[in-house]
């Protein structure tokens, strides 16, 4: 009991230095909104991140099979804690993603080291160097689901090497679960612990494993790989899912080219230095100077390793250092052919276009070296006075290198996250006016969107200067002149083009936004794209088929275009943005961002149903009575669904979907609804094929948790029966 109070007592005062140093973020419930960590209004939430189980997500320019879907845990609890708890999104930002990534490091740190050092002054020492770090500070700057998936890191070890010593179902389950957990919060995490595991795997096979006799390596390795196929079992609903919708080899997430070797090489590798770390604001794309003092740190690290030579769970995480630097390095010399080779030749590898994710393999291993030598110190520097005061001056000066790494947090010099945010009135008032309407329809902004922007499953947003890059790419392409035009002018010339106007109308674009020019929160981007902001509002006022109007908003420009498509229309003829077809209004309700419910009336003669997502071949159109569990055998189903042929389902030059649809023929494969006039009445579901999959999973995943989870309880109550009996 004794034991467990004082392991107590030290995390609490762990976790009270980490509340100083992150005061910003527990003392007050602001926005805080910085890079990639973008704002959310709570009628986001609440509408749009209950549905995250999805494979397809239309919350954002023509929609897009969402391939970080094994996030769907940790996002689908935001519309979860919004819409039936109530909380406000900043205070579920920080329950999920912000409060995790501080206070799960250091306890997650103190499990691993506490078990290989029990001096508490190195134990400490080496929970300061994994949290602190330049690499995760700069990570806390925008980028929460990597760095509350590290957090988790050395927790997971820490499980695994229980696992394989102890070989207890517990520790088994528990490693499992938690790297699930890393990986709702990123896969890509998810990956490099995948990497660290399998390295100690192998090692300790190798290396720890005394019994070398074949049944008890068979046993072993069935101990060792148990653990990665409940994570696999766990994680099947995203599994199915996207292997299903061909988005594992064919997202552009993996076919980009490597990005980043002008920042960095084998000098900030070995010093765990993050290149754009200056002190203060990050200086991103700006690689900095390593002070001189930072080579204390491989230093101290390798006589770590060399002091503890003789213990092999050191030497282990001496050699996965070596490998975070020389995966860190990227293409810098030695072997500058290495991460390009493993880029290209080893699977999932092509998701790190840039290597500082490997960080926190130098980050553990050096963790883990550097409290060795603290606690060497300790051990054997204690007979003379010199040498009492060497060991205190070297654990001070170690542990003053990482503690003057959170001075800018604590004085919110790096801005970022670590200063508070206010919205601009003007971007409520939008808010207010969009969330009123309940048809369909899309809002464009111009260059790209605001940090402030409202958007809904009903409602998307499109960043202009994406969409000329990505779906528009190839007419945009096509309309480029050769002039000396930069890209503001480019763009915006772009909508003079002839076929705009009926372009934004099949796409359901309703307002077109100029962003206000708000520096006080950070979201000035208009200086990187050439013009000012005037020159945008000026430009948009000589367009004639867009109106501007006035919706209370004193600085946000908004215009109108009124000739704007709904999202499921039908026509006679294929749709095109060359000329203007005549087209009807069908009824029709949302279900799930994968599934629309569509009401034919009184169709005779062939049509086209029209419906403005991106074109995707696993848009299907389905007739009769739906469900999703039918899709996987619907040719045995045709009495009461059938599916239209995929060869009736085209790309239009809107790049979005058009189905041909023949109510003869359907209603002669399944009963419909004939009217006295001799058309029929046709029931019809718009579904995104590779969905029925990740329900599928969905199935495996769940009760594959409730099963851990299950166990985890029952053991939980029964040890502390247990212990209450003793």
């Amino acid at each position: 009991m004794f034991n467990k109070i004082k392991h107590l007592s030290w995390m609490i005062f762990l976790i009270v230095i980490y509340m100083v140093v992150y005061h910003t973020w527990f003392l007050n419930l602001e926005i805080l909104t910085s890079g990639d960590w973008i704002f959310f209004f709570e009628e986001t939430m609440s509408s749009l991140r209950l549905y995250y189980f999805t494979l397809w997500l239309g919350d954002a320019s023509f929609g897009r099979v969402i391939v970080d879907v094994s996030q769907a845990p940790t996002y689908a609890l935001y519309g979860i804690l919004s819409k039936y708890f109530g909380l406000s999104y900043a205070l579920s930002e920080r329950l999920i993603h912000f409060w995790p990534a501080v206070i799960l490091s250091p306890i997650s740190s103190y499990f691993l080291l506490n078990k290989l050092f029990k001096n508490k002054a190195a134990v400490v020492t080496g929970i300061l160097i994994y949290s602190f770090n330049t690499y995760f500070l700069i990570l806390q700057t925008g980028t929460l689901t990597l760095m509350a998936a590290f957090a988790l890191f050395p927790l997971v070890i820490f499980f695994y090497i229980e696992s394989l010593d102890r070989e207890k179902l517990v520790y088994i389950l528990l490693t499992a679960l938690s790297l699930f957990i890393i990986i709702s919060y990123e896969t890509r995490a998810g990956y490099v612990m995948g990497i660290i595991l399998s390295m100690y795997f192998i090692y300790y096979l190798l290396f720890i494993n005394n019994k070398k006799q074949l049944r008890h390596l068979i046993h072993k390795f069935t101990v060792g790989l148990v653990p990665a196929i409940i994570a696999f079992l766990l994680s099947s609903y995203w599994i199915m899912g996207l292997s299903h919708s061909g988005s594992l080899t064919n997202s552009d997430l993996f076919h980009r080219g490597l990005f980043g070797d002008g920042f960095s090489n084998i000098l900030y590798s070995i010093t765990l230095y993050q290149s754009f770390w200056s002190g203060s604001l990050p200086a991103v794309f700006n690689p900095q100077q390593i002070p001189i003092y930072y080579w204390l740190i491989p230093i101290v690290a390798f006589l770590g390793l060399y002091l503890n030579r003789k213990n092999k769970i050191v030497i282990f995480f001496g050699l996965l250092a070596l490998l975070g630097i020389l995966l860190t390095k990227q293409s810098g010399a030695p072997f500058p052919g290495l991460y390009l080779w493993l880029y290209l030749h080893l699977p999932g590898f092509d998701a790190f276009r840039e290597a500082s994710k490997f960080y926190p393999l130098t980050a553990l291993g050096y963790s883990v070296l550097i409290t060795g030598f603290v606690a060497w110190l300790w051990k054997n520097w204690k007979k003379t006075r010199m040498s009492v005061y060497g060991k205190y001056f070297l654990t001070i000066l170690i542990i003053a290198i990482f503690l003057w790494n959170t001075k800018p947090l604590i004085t919110g010099e790096i801005g970022t996250l670590f200063v508070t945010r206010t919205i601009p009135k003007d971007y409520i008032v939008n808010k207010d006016f969009i969330n009123k309407q309940s048809d369909y329809f899309r809002t464009l902004w111009i260059p790209k969107v605001s940090k402030w922007t409202f958007f809904t499953n009903i409602h998307p947003e499109i960043s202009l200067i994406d969409i000329v890059n990505i779906e528009w790419k190839n007419l945009f392409n096509s309309f480029l002149s050769d002039d000396n035009s930069n890209q503001a002018q480019q763009t915006l010339s772009f909508l003079n083009y002839k076929n705009t106007p009926n372009l934004f109308k099949l796409s359901s674009i309703r307002y077109v936004y100029v962003p206000i020019q708000d520096k006080a929160n950070d979201d000035d981007f208009f200086v990187h794209y050439g013009e000012p902001r005037q020159y945008y509002i000026n430009s948009l006022n000589k367009i004639t088929w867009l109106k501007k109007i006035d919706i209370g908003t004193k600085d946000l420009a908004v215009y109108e275009n009124e000739n704007f498509m709904p999202h499921l229309y039908i026509t006679q003829e294929k749709e095109t943005i060359r000329k203007e077809i005549p087209f009807e209004k069908v009824s029709y309700e949302f279900v799930h961002p994968t599934q629309y419910s569509v009401s034919l009336k009184n169709v005779k003669e062939p049509f086209y149903l029209n419906f403005s997502e991106s074109y995707h071949p696993d848009w299907t159109v389905y007739v009769g009575d739906f469900a999703w569990w039918k899709v996987l055998t619907v040719s045995e189903h045709k009495d009461s669904m059938i599916q239209i042929p995929d060869s009736n389902h085209f790309e239009n030059d809107a790049t979005l979907n058009s189905f041909l649809l023949s109510p003869i023929s359907i209603c002669k494969q399944i009963a419909c609804e004939q009217n006295s006039d001799g058309s029929y009445n046709i029931e019809a579901t718009v579904y995104f094929k590779p969905q029925l999959y990740l329900y599928l999973g969905g199935i495996v995943s769940l009760t594959t948790l409730l099963a851990v989870t299950g166990y985890l309880s029952y053991y939980g109550v029964m040890n502390i029966k247990k212990r209450k009996d003793e």
